[in-house]
Formats: structure tokens, sequence, C-alpha cells
């Protein structure tokens, strides 16, 4: 059980004593390292419930959720018209609707556009495994295009690679609406603390 601010929700957690064994051998907070995974699994169920809200029409304010995360509140993400489909732990998939307005001269979509959404989809699958008082930074960054997009519905998906307590390794690949891969990304993430996360 969680609770979170003014409401208790319940998020079930399930571990073998063999599982919960070898927690206590790596931890001397075992009970800490599963409420905390529990608040990140909330977190992220919250955020489900607000895609599929939006999906249906209802806004935030109609039923009190949480944002799913940077691009709702982004404005180059309103710029660019991204859309939030699916959240998980260490997980992110964003899309967008590619046209001719984001096109360079001569028609294929400009590369800043595609690195942008490649970028926050980094950033919101990070953002799931951030503990609470945590922020984080995008220190490094590098994509490789692949093959150039005309007018199309942009589809990125981010894995976290690699999560640890400083530095976060995150990979993004970029495809069309018939599954073609237009890019992959891959960025590394900072985590701050303290001051360091404040107003971040």
């Amino acid at each position: 059980m969680v609770d979170n601010g003014d409401e208790t929700r319940t998020v079930e957690l399930s571990l073998s004593a063999s599982e919960y064994d070898r927690l206590q051998a790596v931890s001397n907070d075992p009970d800490g390292v599963l409420k905390d995974a529990l608040r990140r699994e909330l977190r992220v169920r919250e955020g489900m419930e607000a895609v599929e809200a939006r999906r249906r029409g209802e806004t935030n304010d109609d039923l009190d959720l949480p944002s799913p995360g940077p691009p709702s509140d982004s404005p180059i993400g309103n710029l660019l018209g991204w859309e939030v489909e699916s959240l998980g732990d260490g997980e992110a998939v964003l899309s967008m609707e590619a046209t001719s307005r984001h096109a360079n001269r001569g028609g294929p979509v400009q590369g800043g556009v595609i690195t942008a959404l490649a970028d926050t989809t980094t950033a919101v699958a990070f953002m799931t495994t951030l503990e609470e008082g945590e922020s984080t930074t995008n220190i490094e960054l590098k994509i490789n295009f692949l093959r150039p997009v005309f007018e199309d519905r942009l589809e990125a998906t981010a894995t976290v690679v690699n999560r640890g307590r400083t530095l976060g390794l995150v990979q993004c690949d970029v495809q069309t609406s018939e599954g073609k891969l237009v890019a992959r990304l891959s960025t590394t993430y900072m985590v701050l603390r303290g001051d360091r996360a404040e107003g971040r």
C-alpha cells in the first residue's frame, strides 16, 4: 500500500522467499527498496491512466490524475504535436504526425525534429526510474539517421539500458508507421539530488 498525498492506493508486489532472501543479501533496507519500487510502479500506473484519459477526451482536472510526462506541459512538445502512447518502468513510447511543416528544403523531415522527439522519449522513460526527490539532466546524446522520412506518423520507443546511482543510459528507436527504422538515439542521463534537483 502506498500513501500518495491525500489518498491511499494499493499496488501489489509479489516476491518469492528466495527472491526476498537475495534482496536482503544485497541491501541493508530491503523493505525500503520494495517501498521505492512500489512508488515507481504507482507513478507509472498513474501516468498510464492519464494517457488513457487523454485518449478518451477527459482532462487531468476531471480525474485528478497526474500528468503522464513532460510532453503534456512542454511548449516544444505542444508545438510539434507529441503524444504519449505508453509508459512503463524504464520504458516510454511517444509519437507525432510529421507533415510538410516539419520538412527541410526538399521534403524530408528535418533531423532536429526527429532528434527532439527521440530525446524527449528517452527523458520520459528515464523519469519513470527516478526516486522521490530525484531529478535528471541529459549530459550526452548521439543519434544515427538511417533513412529519410517524409509525411508520416513517427513513433519513438525508448528503453533504459542501464540505470546506475548517478548515470543512466537510454536508447531510442524512431520508426515510420510501417515499422521502418528512421533513427536510433542513445543518451546518458545524470541523476540529480538535493539542491541540484530543485526546480528541474
